[in-house]
């Protein structure tokens, strides 16, 4: 072990690790301070002074010749060390370059007292030896504490004595030359590795506390600077939930003097309510608060705070009070009812929108008892499309406006003004006795929106068809109901229009037509009616064409272009979605893969498309079949998916977006635009409606609305797409707000495949290479975890 230890030692080298500090720059001349100020704590030139008589004392009974050298060799370094230190502190104000020449002159120091050393433990008398050797060892002792800030230099010096003190005694006749160069070598490995640990030690501390310094330095500046110019306040709270040390900046927000501020307990502060309770709970618990939003008033000024805080204790595990973050989040919290009110309302007219309307007539039903009655009001202008036309949006859209604004001068309390989208008004009625009730005030209605309306010193012609249903009689829920006040709707304005028509049964005609409709819709497929458009998204910074959106057509042959709005909520009705949601995913793709591979596709998912699995199993075979890189598939989606079976849903797009596909929030803004939504799932892209966009330039509740969205997409790191640009003014206008892609008319039109642009394909011969099977597919991209008996539509690795 002896010889291992030796092995070691010499193999390892001088452990000069030891003595080696990551130092900065900046640190250099305060570091070498530290070193000169241990140098100057010791009196090493007094100590000099009383180790030179001690010397002499030893070998006072020595030959005279060696007593005269070691006084010459001491007195000399004593004068030489007085004149040069005087000097060095003199002509060397630099801290780096004092120490340096302080390395000569103690290496110098060093040689001399090994001669003087050597000298008097060869020449002391026989019985005075001993204290010769442990004069020369205790020499090295102060030293090594001495030099310790100078370890290479006080190795150097101490080596030179234990050499000295080596040699005298190896030419020593009653000592054993072996064990004398044995003993010298163990005093130098321990001095080695005293003098290196002293020096490790002692920058190690004074960094490390330098670090802790500054660090604390830096954090008392940001808490103050924080304190004085950020959003939150530090809060200190005691056990009792008083107040403690309140800041500045709460107290100015308060309108209080700091000592009147202090000692008030929090809940003072705080309006009672569900928020205000959960904070009690929280704190009798002593558990983590995290942005906890609840009002706050003082004096007459309501305003919303956002507490986050956690519980503070003492060294011995006793609680003493909460230290908490207030941010004052009135403005954020204004913005957001907003946007929560504006997804309730229509942006144009202020009326309830459909969601609302369905859900208070759905309300309304189940709240009538036998004999009450309620009713819906249909309401379609005559001619908006042909004003729309002449005067122009802007117009149009004023239209609107007069036109709610009558309605709304007809409700009664409790009824309910909605628009449901277009120039489509509904009036639910829950103060009507009697179908005569409702029959008149339908009349009503007729009469006020036949009156011209004025708009920039125009006149617009006025006209309305009213649809009359009367509840439960003609449909026992919202949705029959409203389908009966359509149906009667469509017959006003086939009879002349200007006019109102109550429900009959025998509108049910209308529903055969449908029937029709559904038969040609199971067979469209197979005879194939069905045509894929593509819409470029523009980048909006280089307007350049960064994909496209796959827009579904259905060209019947003698019903000629049916809208997407109208067959399919039929296809989910039908349950066809997944059918035809499988034929536009493995077609889109299929032509996505002739095109540049930096080119994205987009394809809307039906929330019916997202029952079960069945949607992870088309997404995964389209893909397979076409060989399209997953991470180019953007799958946009509705908020209202999220509403039914939301955890369910979210669970399927967190696979879907694992496997590579991106996930694009559809029309965000028009129906529930819950915030919580874009919490709970990490979305890709976030895609505002067209009906922001159309109000943009004139309409300044619409850039207000955008602007949060767009700011509330890049809080969340979402890239954003705004739909239905239409003119340069809205295209500027994005362009200000920070938007990433747009896509509208301005940029074009939906158009086929064959009439997509030849540069955006890529050659014949870079055509992806596909696998046979989906299965063998997934397994090059990495997915090995595949069940063997359920196929690729339960896939269950961990890419998905």
């Amino acid at each position: 072990m002896v010889v291992k230890g030796f092995k070691d030692f010499f193999a390892k080298g001088p452990r000069l690790e030891m003595i080696r500090h990551d130092i900065p720059e900046r640190d250099r001349e305060w570091f070498a301070n530290c070193r000169m100020h241990h140098l100057e704590q010791f009196p090493w030139i007094t100590s000099d002074l009383v180790r030179t008589g001690m010397a002499l004392w030893l070998i006072a009974s020595a030959p005279l010749h060696a007593f005269l050298t070691v006084a010459a060799l001491t007195g000399s370094l004593f004068v030489l060390e007085c004149v040069l230190y005087s000097n060095i502190m003199r002509i060397a104000p630099e801290t780096m370059r004092r120490l340096n020449m302080l390395r000569v002159l103690l290496l110098v120091r060093g040689c001399i007292w090994s001669l003087a050393i050597g000298i008097a433990v060869a020449a002391a008398p026989a019985n005075g030896s001993g204290q010769a050797i442990f004069f020369g060892a205790a020499v090295v002792m102060i030293d090594t504490i001495f030099m310790t800030s100078l370890p290479l230099v006080g190795l150097g010096s101490n080596l030179a004595v234990m050499l000295a003190i080596g040699m005298a005694l190896i030419r020593a006749k009653d000592v054993d030359p072996w064990l004398a160069a044995a003993m010298t070598l163990m005093m130098a490995m321990g001095v080695h590795y005293a003098i290196f640990s002293l020096y490790h030690l002692f920058a190690t501390r004074r960094l490390r506390t330098r670090r802790l310094k500054t660090a604390n330095e830096t954090i008392e500046v940001l808490l103050s600077h924080y304190d004085q110019h950020g959003s939150d306040w530090l809060v200190e709270i005691d056990r009792d939930g008083r107040l403690e040390r309140p800041s500045a900046r709460m107290c100015a927000a308060l309108g209080r003097d700091v000592e009147a501020v202090e000692g008030m307990h929090i809940t003072s502060l705080l309006e009672p309510g569900p928020q205000w309770r959960e904070l009690i709970r929280s704190a009798q618990a002593l558990r983590q608060i995290s942005n906890l939003t609840l009002p706050a008033r003082f004096g007459d000024e309501r305003r919303w705070w956002s507490i986050s805080g956690c519980p503070v204790f003492d060294g011995e595990g006793n609680h003493t009070g909460y230290r908490a973050f207030v941010q004052d989040v009135t403005e954020r919290h204004t913005a957001e009812e907003r946007v929560r009110t504006m997804a309730l309302t229509d942006a144009l007219t202020g009326l309830a929108n459909r969601p609302v309307f369905t859900a208070r007539l759905s309300e309304t039903l189940e709240a009538c008892d036998k004999g009450e009655v309620c009713g819906v009001l249909f309401i379609d202008l005559d001619s908006f499309k042909a004003t729309n036309d002449t005067f122009g949006h802007a117009a149009g859209d004023e239209v609107l406006r007069q036109t709610a604004e009558r309605i709304a001068a007809l409700a009664r309390p409790g009824d309910t003004a909605a628009r449901l989208g277009g120039d489509e008004f509904a009036l639910l009625v829950t103060s009507a006795e009697t179908a005569h009730d409702l029959v008149s005030r339908a009349e009503a209605l007729v009469s006020a929106l036949s009156r011209p309306m004025h708009v920039d010193g125009k006149t617009m012609p006025g006209g309305a068809s009213v649809g009359v249903a009367l509840g439960p009689r003609d449909g026992a829920n919202g949705e029959s109901l409203l389908r009966a006040a359509d149906l009667a709707l469509y017959e006003a304005k086939s009879r002349g229009r200007s006019c109102h028509v109550e429900y009959q049964p025998a509108l049910l005609e209308e529903r055969a037509e449908r029937r029709r409709m559904e038969c040609d819709l199971r067979h469209a497929l197979e005879r194939d009616e069905f045509e894929i458009h593509y819409q470029p998204l523009i980048d909006i910074a280089t307007r350049q064409t960064k994909g496209y959106e796959a827009l579904l057509r259905w060209n019947h042959p003698t019903r000629g272009s049916v809208p997407p709005s109208v067959f399919i909520p039929l296809a989910e009705d039908l349950d066809l979605i997944n059918t035809i949601g499988t034929w536009v995913l493995r077609e889109a793709l299929a032509e996505a893969a002739t095109w540049d591979e930096n080119l994205t596709i987009a394809v809307n998912v039906s929330p019916a498309q997202m029952r079960g699995e069945a949607l992870l199993g088309q997404v995964i075979g389209a893909l397979a079949a076409s060989g399209v890189a997953p991470e180019r598939l953007e799958l946009e989606i509705t908020e209202n998916l999220l509403v039914h079976e939301c955890e369910v849903h979210t669970r399927l797009l967190h696979r879907l977006r694992a496997f590579g596909a991106r996930i694009a929030l559809d029309d965000f803004g028009t129906g529930y635009s819950s915030l919580n939504y874009l919490r709970s799932f990490p979305f890709d892209k976030l895609k505002i409606d067209r009906s922001f966009v159309r109000d943009l330039t004139c309409d300044g509740d619409s850039l207000s609305i955008v602007e949060m969205l767009l700011r509330l997409a890049r809080d969340f790191s979402m890239e954003t797409i705004v739909e239905g640009v239409e003119n340069e003014g809205q295209f500027a206008a994005l362009t200000a707000m920070g938007c990433d892609q747009v896509q509208g008319f301005l940029f074009g039109r939906p158009i086929p495949a064959s009439e997509l642009p030849p540069e955006i394909r890529k050659p014949v011969d870079a055509a992806p290479s596909l696998a046979s099977e989906p299965i063998e597919w997934l397994r090059q991209r990495g997915c090995g975890a595949l069940p063997r008996d359920t196929g690729y539509c339960q896939v269950s690795c961990r890419k998905c």
